[in-house]
């Protein structure tokens, strides 16, 4: 640290040290309380010391400063390191900014603390406090006397300057009366306007107006008159408890569905209906509502919007399945016959075949025996004694299957519907027929029935992107012609159940099952088998292979209009007109016809009776009585 007074001039002159002194800064890290010290000696001023005044200061000036330049240096040091100087009579203090406001203080000067009165003839405080408060630091202190119209700042001498000058810049006198909007919930902004007019108590420059947009009052006027007319406004605008009756009549909702779904809108914790009644009445479909004035409108509206047309969505399934299976078989057993027995040969036991023994057997004993089906060859020389057989079978079998649906149901939105296209076939699930050793007088069975076929069960819900999501359940069941071996015939089933996201129109696949097996079984003698030539004789072999496809599609079409189910209608007619006359067996007019087999409609012309086309042509030539003609209308 390095100060240098110069006090040479001052001496000879003999004038006061304090007032001529230059002083040369060059202050890095010095302790705050020693450049007070400095700062006093050069000014002549006198300072107490708060105990919590603590620090460092680093001043650098170029070159010598007057006392009062120094004085201003220190003031800023003494901002930056949040203190400030509370003046006195003969000495000033110097104490952080936090307890300055708590302190009396002198005469004011230039850096001190101090609290004044600002006076504000003509804003409102709280718009005043709105507009200086982020101007103030966070040591000051503003309070408002309401009444009076008064501010009481506590803070810098500096800063007062700069925030009267500011509300006196503010605190202008306007021309214009002020305009108020005052917003009404209840009452109508007209006839509370009517009101307030037909009472005249507005003075000759004031006005009272309504905003019918937003129901509201624009008041202009003096301050007592708006008052005024908040305080009778606040008076009309309360709640009204006119119930209003009335009836509406539901469309196409459910009105008992309607009627909660609306109530629980108005309903909240502690006021379940808020005056609200409504009751649904099934028969007609009606609504019977009960309700504040102001409230029965909202509610008409709710229902209108919530009774909208429902949209329907229409449902296509494709379910193609096609199995082949095939069969093959080749077999050739032969042995010597010795006192009834065969003694010797091959012999091989293959799955659909009889083997060697039991065919020689019946043919010895003169009695008839199922060889399978295919080709076979025997042979049995000899007698019961002695003697050779020998049996060749050969078989290729092929069976194949081939299954298209197509089943469709339309539906509303967010309802269920299910189609059944299947037999009811009755299935034994037990039987009563015997106690012990002795039979029951009156035995019986238990029967259990099943739909055995196509089951759809699909929920769609149209998305307000156009998307259609769908619940499905699925399942496509038949019988196959085969009995378990515990009794009771086989049934083959194919189920899925899911849920998927598809755009209207557009086909999504559903499932899928590409199945390919095959299986083989083989018995053979060891060593003889592999002789070239000769060794087929000593093996049999059948062989079976089967494929199966399986695909599951759908697609679902939203219906919006009368005008888009019409045109789905034509569409599906025509197809199924199409595939009636594809399936329609040819009539060779010969005795007995055929009868017709067509579906009638072909799209164009679907609103006709439907008993029309069906009536025998003879019957419309005899005396019988007249039928009514079929309805034509335009195609288009």
């Amino acid at each position: 640290m390095t100060v240098i007074v110069a006090l040479a001039c001052a001496l000879a002159s003999g004038a006061p040290r304090a007032t001529h002194a230059q002083v040369v800064l060059n202050l890095r890290d010095a302790d705050l309380r020693s450049f007070v010290e400095i700062v006093s000696e050069a000014t002549g001023r006198s300072f107490v010391l708060d105990p919590q005044v603590r620090g460092t200061v680093t001043v650098l000036a170029p070159g010598s400063i007057s006392p009062a330049a120094l004085y201003e240096i220190f003031l800023n040091v003494l901002e930056l390191n949040r203190l400030t100087i509370v003046q006195g009579v003969e000495a000033d203090r110097i104490v952080p900014l936090n307890t300055a406001r708590e302190l009396t203080s002198g005469p004011a000067g230039t850096g001190g603390y101090e609290t004044r009165v600002i006076e504000v003839q003509n804003m409102p405080l709280n718009e005043v406090l709105d507009v200086i408060r982020p101007l103030l630091p966070s040591e000051a202190v503003i309070s408002t006397v309401e009444d009076a119209g008064l501010l009481i700042l506590s803070d810098r001498t500096g800063n007062h300057r700069r925030i009267e000058d500011l509300i006196a810049r503010l605190d202008e006198p306007r021309d214009e009366a002020p305009i108020e909007m005052i917003r009404l919930r209840q009452a109508d902004a007209a006839e509370v306007a009517q009101v307030i007019q037909s009472m005249e108590i507005a003075p000759p420059n004031a006005k009272v107006s309504t905003d019918r947009r937003s129901n509201a009052l624009l008041v202009s006027g003096p301050e007592a008159f708006r008052k005024q007319v908040r305080v009778l406004v606040a008076r009309l605008d309360a709640q009204r408890d006119t119930l209003v009756n009335q009836v509406v009549q539901v469309n196409y909702a459910d009105a008992a569905a309607l009627s909660d779904v609306v109530l629980r809108s108005f309903s909240n914790e502690g006021s379940p209906g808020q005056g609200v009644r409504i009751v649904p009445e099934p028969q007609t479909n009606s609504l019977l509502i009960s309700a504040p004035q102001d409230k029965i409108g909202p509610i008409i509206a709710m229902i209108r919007h919530l009774d909208k047309r429902p949209t329907q969505v229409l449902v296509e399934a494709v379910i193609f399945e096609m199995s082949v299976d095939g069969f093959s078989d080749l077999t050739v057993q032969f042995g010597a016959i010795l006192n009834d027995a065969i003694i010797g040969g091959a012999q091989f036991t293959l799955p659909g075949r009889q083997n060697l023994t039991s065919l020689v057997s019946a043919v010895l004993n003169n009695t008839a025996v199922d060889v399978g089906n295919g080709g076979s060859v025997g042979v049995v020389r000899g007698d019961s004694d002695r003697g050779f057989a020998a049996f060749l079978s050969a078989i290729a079998a092929t069976n194949s299957t081939r299954l298209l649906s197509t089943p469709s149901i339309m539906t509303l939105n967010n309802q269920e519907a299910e189609i059944v296209v299947a037999q009811n076939v009755p299935f034994v699930t037990g039987s009563f027929s015997q106690v012990g050793q002795s039979a029951v007088a009156e035995p019986f069975q238990t029967i259990e029935r099943q739909d055995i076929g196509l089951t759809l069960k699909v929920t769609p819900q149209i998305n307000a992107d156009g998307t259609v999501r769908l619940v499905i359940e699925q399942e496509v069941s038949n019988l196959t012609n085969a009995r378990s071996s515990a009794g009771g015939e086989i049934t083959a089933k194919r189920a899925l159940s899911t849920t998927v996201l598809v755009s209207d129109g557009n086909v999504i696949m559903l499932g899928g099952l590409l199945e390919d097996g095959f299986g083989t079984v083989s018995q053979r003698v060891p060593g003889l088998s592999r002789i070239p030539l000769v060794g087929g004789l000593f093996r049999g072999k059948n062989a079976s292979k089967n494929q199966r496809v399986l695909l599951v599609m759908l697609r679902p079409r939203v219906v919006n209009s009368e005008k888009d189910a019409a045109r789905l209608t034509r569409e599906l007619a025509r197809e199924a007109k199409k595939a009636s006359l594809a399936i329609q067996p040819v009539d060779t007019q010969n005795f007995p016809q055929t009868p017709l087999g067509v579906f009638p409609f072909d799209g164009a012309d679907l609103n006709q009776p439907f008993d029309a086309g069906f009536i025998d042509d003879a019957a419309q030539r005899r005396n019988y009585p007249p039928l009514p003609s079929r309805l034509r209308f335009n195609p288009n």
